[in-house]
């Protein structure tokens, strides 16, 4: 059994009983309350460097001719920033905070507020990234396999998918700890974490404290994330058409994961 908690209201939850739909719901909400907040939290990131990174792996693997690039998952808009003066760019983030913020930061961009599972864009790209983990929200092959399939779709011959879990089933740790604070005049931001797994599940735990001129709120996020082999990412990507391949270390993870449409 397991606590979540909201600024006012803490309730039992016994998670196998909860289903992806509800937890979407649930992290729809929170995340609509914290998404200002994001880029503090990550504001040592080095986005240009890991933009520069992504270029480089890009020019080494692409064989089609031009350079529309999807950025799946893109939050805020950070790596497409830096992305834009190379690429035609477009972003993709089930988050509609997140996406509103990422339009004023790119005024004149396309980003879609959509998942990466269900998108049918009309439209091929010839760089589709998924990156920072985001692919580790996914909790089930099924979805794993939908958003691959998705990738695929929306990908040129000869165009490349960079996929970036938080981990793989190789390299997640159990009791594994993190803390984040942001110190500003007008708010103070702690996130503290220690993770937990459950099967093929891995809890990241994330507790914040947020105070503000309102006062001083607690989250809990508990961010189930999909445990996935690297195997079995190398075999969707195969089973969908692309020549996978594991780039490793690579960018703010262990992994990244390179499919070249066939």
């Amino acid at each position: 059994m397991r606590f979540y908690l909201s600024s006012s209201v803490c309730f039992p939850v016994c998670t196998q009983f909860i289903s992806r739909s509800c937890w979407m719901r649930i992290m729809t909400v929170f995340y609509g309350k914290l998404a200002k907040y994001y880029d503090l939290i990550y504001d040592l990131k080095d986005y240009k460097a890991e933009a520069d990174k992504i270029h480089q792996i890009v020019q080494e693997y692409k064989t089609s001719q031009g350079n529309a690039l999807l950025d799946t998952a893109c939050g805020t808009g950070s790596h497409l920033i830096h992305l834009k003066e190379r690429y035609n760019i477009t972003g993709l983030d089930v988050s509609k905070e997140m996406i509103e913020i990422a339009r004023a930061r790119l005024p004149g961009i396309e980003l879609i507020h959509e998942s990466m599972t269900t998108m049918n864009l009309g439209k091929k790209f010839d760089v589709i990234t998924c990156l920072f983990g985001s692919i580790t929200y996914l909790t089930t092959i099924e979805e794993l396999s939908h958003a691959i399939n998705a990738f695929s779709k929306h990908l040129v011959p000869g165009g490349v998918v960079l996929i970036e879990p938080l981990f793989t089933k190789e390299t997640v740790h159990h009791g594994s700890t993190g803390i984040s604070c942001v110190d500003r005049p007008e708010v103070k931001l702690a996130r503290v974490n220690t993770s937990t797994i459950e099967g093929d599940i891995a809890y990241l735990n994330f507790h914040f404290l947020l105070a503000t001129e309102k006062g001083v709120e607690h989250f809990v996020d508990p961010s189930p994330m999909g445990i996935f082999s690297r195997a079995t990412f190398m075999s969707l990507m195969k089973g969908n058409g692309l020549t996978p391949r594991l780039l490793e270390p690579c960018l703010s993870r262990e992994s990244l994961f390179l499919g070249v449409q066939n």
